[in-house]
């Protein structure tokens, strides 16, 4: 796997100009470990608290301790779960490039990673991000926007 880590690291490199840093650790959690791990409790609050049917994050990239983590179902012979990682090595870089620092939020790092994975997904298998990973529109939008906040109901 990790000539496969190396290779994307190379493309997002020549995509960007990002420099190409360490590889990162590899974690394997379960689904329901990654959404703990995400959202910072643990699996019986998950279990409570969350729709279970809500599919929530399948791969996290952990900035503070460089830690890609992936399903422990991950199948890297899979074009979806080869995008997932390529997606989550973008961040990476991103952070280890000190982008984080130049954007105004969140959103813009994960705009750039599913456009990136998009473009690699097109020009290695032909396919696109959104039906490779089911995603659509409403949601990249969701995701990539700069919230600064709630509107107020108040104001007329």
């Amino acid at each position: 796997m990790k000539e496969i880590i190396l290779a994307m690291m190379l493309w997002i490199h020549n995509a960007t100009g990002y420099s190409i840093p360490e590889i990162p650790d590899i974690k394997y959690l379960s689904t329901m470990d990654i959404r703990a791990y995400a959202y910072g409790c643990d699996q019986v609050a998950v279990r409570e608290d969350w729709d279970i049917d809500y599919r929530g994050p399948i791969a996290l990239y952990d900035h503070m301790d460089k830690i890609v983590i992936l399903n422990k179902d991950f199948d890297i012979t899979t074009v979806h779960d080869k995008s997932v990682l390529f997606h989550e090595l973008v961040h990476h870089l991103q952070y280890e490039n000190d982008i984080d620092s130049t954007v105004k939020c969140n959103g813009e790092l994960e705009k750039e990673a599913y456009t990136l994975q998009d473009e690699w997904l097109q020009e290695k298998y032909g396919v696109n991000v959104w039906d490779t990973i089911q995603i659509n529109q409403l949601f990249f939008i969701m995701i990539t926007s700069c919230m600064t906040g709630v509107p107020d109901p108040e104001i007329h």
